[in-house]
């Protein structure tokens, strides 16, 4: 009977691994939402979400990843901004 010895391999020290300094950590605007975050952000309902997304001028713009679609958080904070610069004052 004979037994398999494993290669000698000595172990890399972890103060020798070099780490990437070029990586950044990941943004919040750059994080793609769903409609129920969205919606949960908002306080509203996701169909309120998906039917700002599917007008023809979508006032949320949405990325279609196959047949998912998400949302920019940078945009959902620009739709929320312009939520309060509308005016809601109307001459009768």
């Amino acid at each position: 009977m004979t037994t398999a010895t494993a290669p000698n391999v000595m172990p890399t020290p972890a103060s020798s691994v070099a780490l990437s300094t070029d990586v950044t950590p990941e943004r919040d605007d750059d994080r793609l939402l769903d409609a129920r975050q969205v919606a949960a952000k908002l306080g509203v309902s996701e169909r309120f979400i998906r039917d700002h997304t599917t007008r023809r001028s979508p006032r949320i713009p949405g990325v279609k990843l196959g047949k998912l679609l998400r949302y920019r958080a940078a945009d959902v904070e620009i739709f929320m901004a312009e939520l309060n610069t509308i005016s809601t004052f109307r001459r009768s």
